[in-house]
């Protein structure tokens, strides 16, 4: 048998000498002392024949001694769990060749992996707890792990995330294996004298925070179903039943209270009290329910029979109703972009002057020609107060939009006055509202955000056009949301749903204190599945305008007739789409993600705001 020591070639290579040895097939043994690593990785290639990636950081000497002979695949293995005692490790790459590198930050390039046989040395892989807690499994595994391995684990569930060497993974699985042993029992306990009602509540405060058992009541069969270990249900039992023995001891009274957890005693008592009559005997007296309202109980005076049927009535009736969380987002998407040119010119003559008077003006342009024209002739005309004809001509400058050139003048007794009014304007719109609810089943719902603006509705003057008024009314402008949810049968959502957005687009004109507003409503009864997403409606508008003000023939001569017209032109287009989701909640746990993912985004944008790294959200979900 031939006998290969691996430390001849590694010291050759050290002293510089490259030896290509003749490899055979068979067992090695490896003697080194402080050979370099490189050449040592370089030596574990050859025998292996694995292609080995060196981090440039990957540095030092090595020192080995092996007492017995190796095959290739125990010679890796050596080659592993020296490049771990030297602070390095090994990962596979996806295309088969091994990256040697440090251990430090090496945990999120290891490749996934669904069970231990993985060739390398870091590997992620997934563990999901059928019956532990996630978040308890790992409190048991962070001790038997790598300093460089990361685990994490989602408080409440049962996902388990663990990046560490396989030995370390093999050790996490036992762990989980112990814990996540189910072992529980269940058993259903039925009720003569109490309510399993009273007696889930009476359960769940001797279970404290964090019980070791479940207890669900049926108040249709008056029982209780009971899960957990076979220990604790047997300690539940003699309590459970030593509670229902004592109630036979005990005779009803003539009166009895029951107070409600999730009912309305006021929608209660009108159905109780239709209900009386079945329950009334010959000879005893009639049975009477009566509703206090600063307890929210119902107080009961009857036989013990007809007491005992009444309670059982109310309790199936006093569950948890389910709420709906109604989801709308409403896109609008608008492109707005207008053109306008116009020219206004007058010619005339003054006083002695035979020249008429000659222009254009157009009631789409501003300023007003005549107005400026006016105020610039009155001196030539004669006017002595011509603070009113300046005060119209600054006026009229207001509505000026764009950019006007023009100009004005008087020669030999000749007024000439010419503006050009050119504005283009584009409008861009990207609008997104996404307002939500949350309501009982089959109980109605509203939302508002917005303000309530004045309508002018009316003006007035007094005799001799004095004490002038003005009536108005003021309009809600904002979103409106308004839903009737009923679920039915199958999780589906039978929703009456008015949704309305509403805004205000600008006064009618510079020179008005009226308002014009935008409104989008959708008033329709939709069916909808359990968080399915429903478009209830929708506008694609293509909307095009061409205004022409111009002189009759004059306007329509080429290049010439521009001297004589006015010319606008508009174009809006708009996309405007409405969409719904309703998420049935039944319990906290359906409540408890619905609440966080819209709490994150609030911190999360308060954070973004502020630039703090905590939110003031905090300060109110987790007081001091």
């Amino acid at each position: 048998m031939r006998k290969i020591a691996i430390s001849l070639l590694a010291l050759a290579m050290a002293a510089g000498t490259h030896v290509l040895p003749a490899w055979a097939a068979g067992e090695h043994q490896i003697t080194m002392q402080q050979a370099d690593i490189r050449a040592f990785i370089n030596d574990v290639s050859i025998v292996t024949g694995k292609t080995f990636l060196v981090d440039p950081r990957v540095q030092g000497n090595v020192t080995i001694s092996s007492e017995k002979k190796l095959s290739p695949s125990e010679v890796f293995e050596v080659f592993k769990n020296v490049m771990r005692v030297h602070g390095y490790t090994v990962i596979r790459n996806p295309s088969g060749e091994y990256r040697v590198t440090l251990m430090q930050g090496a945990a999120q390039d290891a490749p996934f992996v669904m069970n231990s046989g993985y060739n390398s040395q870091f590997a992620t892989t997934v563990i999901k707890l059928e019956h532990a807690d996630a978040a308890d499994a790992a409190k048991l595994i962070k001790p038997v792990m790598h300093s460089q391995g990361i685990l994490t684990a989602n408080a409440g569930g049962n996902i388990l995330v663990i990046t560490d060497f396989p030995e370390n993974l093999n050790k996490a699985r036992q762990i989980v294996g112990a814990m996540d042993n189910n072992g529980l029992v269940t058993e259903s306990i039925s009720f003569r004298n109490i309510s399993a009602v009273d007696a889930e509540d009476t359960l769940k405060a001797l279970g404290g925070a964090r019980p070791k058992f479940r207890a669900i009541a049926v108040p249709g069969t008056n029982s209780l179903i009971l899960e957990g270990t076979p220990s604790e249900v047997a300690r539940l039992r003699p309590i459970l039943n030593q509670m229902d023995n004592a109630g036979t001891f005990t005779p009803r009274g003539a009166v009895s209270v029951i107070p409600l957890r999730f009912a309305n005693g006021e929608d209660l008592i009108e159905l109780m009290q239709g209900l009386l009559p079945a329950y009334a005997r010959e000879g005893q007296p009639a049975p009477s329910v009566a509703y206090e309202s600063g307890s929210n109980s119902i107080v009961i005076s009857a036989t013990g029979d007809a007491q005992s049927a009444l309670e059982q009535i109310i309790r199936r009736l006093d569950v948890r109703r389910p709420q709906v969380l109604v989801e709308a987002m409403i896109v609008e998407i608008s492109d707005t972009a207008a053109q306008e040119l116009g020219v206004q010119w007058a010619v005339g003559g003054l006083e002695g002057s035979t020249i008429p008077f000659i222009g254009t003006n157009f009631s789409r342009q501003a300023p007003n020609l005549l107005t400026l024209a006016g105020a610039l002739a009155g001196p030539e005309l004669g006017v002595t107060n011509t603070s009113d004809l300046e005060t119209a001509a600054v006026n009229s400058l207001v509505g000026l939009d764009g950019i006007g050139i023009g100009g004005a003048g008087i020669d030999n007794n000749t007024l000439f006055s010419v503006i050009v009014n050119a504005i283009e304007t584009d409008d861009d719109s990207n609008i997104l509202s996404t307002p939500f609810v949350t309501t009982l089943d089959n109980e109605p719902a509203s939302f508002i955000v917005g303000q309530e603006i004045p309508i002018t509705t009316g003006e007035s003057l007094g005799g001799n056009n004095v004490n002038p008024f003005r009536t108005f009314e003021r309009k809600e402008v904002g979103i409106k949301l308004d839903v009737h949810p009923q679920i039915s049968e199958g999780d589906v959502i039978r929703m009456k749903i008015k949704q309305e957005v509403s805004s205000i687009a600008g006064a009618i004109t510079s020179l008005s204190n009226d308002f014009i507003t935008n409104t989008r409503g959708i008033e329709t009864t939709v069916l909808a599945n359990d968080g399915e997403i429903i478009v209830l409606g929708g506008l694609i508008q293509d909307d095009e305008q061409i205004n022409v003000a111009k002189v009759p023939v004059l306007g329509d001569v080429p290049v010439v007739g521009n001297l004589f017209r006015s010319k606008g032109k508009s174009r809006r287009k708009t996309n405007l789409m409405v969409f719904l989701r309703p998420t049935i909640i039944r319990s906290q746990a359906d409540a408890d993600p619905l609440t966080r993912r819209h709490l994150d985004k609030m911190r999360r944008e308060d954070m973004s705001q502020s630039g703090r790294t905590s939110s003031k959200i905090d300060e109110f979900v987790y007081p001091r």
